[in-house]
């Protein structure tokens, strides 16, 4: 799958029961595998910095300042939207401009 599409800020849209999205979540992906992950904090936009690859239709991230590393099926959809699949359960964002 080609992910010249990727590059960007995503802002999400919605989330399925289960998946713990916080409002407001954000996701940018920038060139050479960085991923800011922003996140509102009583009014204030606290950024993870993450790396991520992708392989196939499927996309890795990993947080180098904590052991947590996290797997998802993606695909770009209508719109240009961004879908993850939890294996059930979705999240859509949609690209900001």
């Amino acid at each position: 799958m080609s992910t010249d599409w990727l590059p960007g800020i995503w802002r999400l849209v919605r989330a399925d029961e289960p998946l713990d999205f916080a409002p407001g979540v954000r996701m940018e992906f920038r060139p050479g595998g960085v991923l800011h992950y922003h996140v509102d904090v009583g009014g204030t936009d606290q950024v993870i910095e993450l790396v991520y690859r992708v392989d196939g239709d499927m996309l890795h991230t990993d947080n180098p300042a904590a052991p947590h590393s996290m797997s998802v099926r993606m695909s770009h959809g209508e719109g240009d939207s961004l879908l993850f699949d939890f294996g059930g359960p979705r999240a859509l964002f949609v690209r900001e401009v």
